[in-house]
Order: C-alpha cells, then structure tokens, then sequence
C-alpha cells in the first residue's frame, strides 16, 4: 500500500554547487505547478527551496533523473542574469523560501524524469490543515537529500517520517504565520524539503480527519539545542556544546503560493522586457 504518490518524489530535486573536480550536494528543491488563469489545463511549473540554498550564488545544479534509463542529468540553473537575480524571496526575511521558474518544454525534450505538486490540488493551506484535522500529532514525512546522498544512477529522494509538533500559533494568524514545527530530524541537504502529511482513515470521533497525502510546507532548518560548559574553577563559560534538537521549522504551503505568484510576476515582467 503506498502512502506517498509516486510522483510527489519525482517532483524532489538535489541542487548543488559544482566546482572543477565535482558537484557537492547543498539541498532539496522541488517542483509545483501554477495552473494559468482561464486554462486549468495549463501551467507554469517552478522549483522552490530555501533562501539559504542559494544565497550569495549566481548558479545552482540541478539533478533530475531520466525517463528511459537509470542515468541522471544536471542541468546549470543560473539565479542571477547581468547582476539581477532571476528568482523571486519571499518578501518576509524570515519566511526561507524562494521560486524560480522552470522551462518545462527542455525537460520534455530532454526526457528527464519530473513530476510537480499541483498548488491546487495537492497542497493543503493552514486554514484547510485546520479544518480537515491536520494538527499536532499528525503523521508527516519529509523528502530530501541529506548529508550528500544523491544518486549518479537513480536519483530518489531520502523519506523520514515525523509528526506536527506545534501549529496552533499558526492557526491563529493563518494569514502572516511564518512557520509551524514538526519533529523529524533534519541535516545538512535536507534545507529546501516538501513535507507531506500522512493520509489518515480514523480518527477520535466527533473530529475531522484528512485521508489524502498533500504537500503541507517547506522544511527549512532545524532548532538546534545548546548546552553550555562552565569551568569549576574560574565559573566561566569555556564551552558551548550544540546538539540537533530533533524539531525543525517548516514554512505552511501559504507562503509558498505568495512566492510562486511574486516569481510568476517577475518572470511575465521579464519575459515582456526581452
């Protein structure tokens, strides 16, 4: 019985930087689709990931996978064009998370392998998480490439499972909450992350339940838990010990349609401008 569609890890790509001698593996990206107004059967389709990931770049590698074989194939996405980035952040400095838009037409010829997460039809905003019982204590997976694990064969996405720790906060002020927390473990590679939440067929009765696998935010660091050494002696500090507190800020699926549509605008403008 599978939990997560096929074509939710066929829309996860590894991005990385590469140098002269190979390409180190950064983070996670993956692809949604905008339906056109007054076509639904047309989009546009965009990688999204964290701010971070591409801070201070003018280029990333991205690996996607190939519809006839077990190869891979990177393609140079640049970010920034005669100094003006091609990308689009989030207006909030404290929402990680960008859009680029992608030429899907050179990924078809190309036979690459790709799928996106439909923003309609595959996402969940916090207010339909709130209504259809997608909470604290609800089952979620993170996608991603952790610690450098990407395939130069098959390039399939790493799953950890977790759970919502907290999300009230963000119901409460749904239109400017910034983040909401799950418990599962975050590393280096895994920044940029779709995160889905686990379709349910029971619940307490009496309350709602979602029985439906969604995209429900983007993972973008985890908390880190500090812990500080003291000298007998001198009752200095001499040492700070940092440990992976195991919870991790996911940014809701909202702020990821505001940027998408930031970057939809961009794009039209510059493609006007040619």
């Amino acid at each position: 019985m599978s939990i997560i569609p096929k074509h939710f890890l066929d829309a996860v790509v590894s991005l990385g930087v590469k140098n002269p001698s190979n390409t180190f593996w950064v983070g996670t990206g993956f692809i949604v689709g905008r339906r056109e107004e007054g076509n639904p059967n047309l989009s546009t389709f965009y990688i999204v990931t964290n701010k971070h990931v591409v801070s201070n770049r003018d280029k990333i590698e991205v690996r996607f996978n190939n519809e006839n074989s077990t190869n891979v194939k990177d393609y140079t996405a640049p970010l920034v064009i005669n100094g003006t980035k091609v990308y689009s952040e989030h207006p909030n400095i404290n929402v990680d998370v960008i859009a680029i838009q992608i030429n899907a037409n050179l990924l078809i010829s190309d036979k690459s392998k790709w799928s996106a997460y439909d923003l309609e039809s595959n996402t969940l905003t916090l207010e339909q998480m709130k209504s259809t019982g997608v909470d604290e204590g609800t089952h979620v997976y993170t996608l991603g490439f952790p610690m450098n694990l990407v395939g130069n064969f098959n390039n399939s996405p790493i799953c950890r499972s977790g759970c919502i720790s907290r999300v009230y906060d963000a119901f409460s002020m749904v239109e400017k909450a910034e983040s909401f927390l799950v418990d599962a473990q975050a590393f280096p590679g895994n920044s940029g992350g779709p995160v889905i939440n686990r379709p349910e067929i029971v619940s307490i009765q009496g309350t709602p339940y979602n029985s439906k696998a969604n995209l429900i935010g983007i993972l973008s660091a985890y908390i880190p838990y500090r812990d500080v050494l003291v000298s007998r002696q001198t009752q200095q500090e001499t040492m700070i010990l940092t440990e992976n507190s195991g919870l991790t800020i996911v940014h809701p699926v909202d702020r990821i349609k505001e940027v998408v549509e930031n970057e939809y605008l961009r794009a039209s403008k510059f493609k006007d401008a040619k």
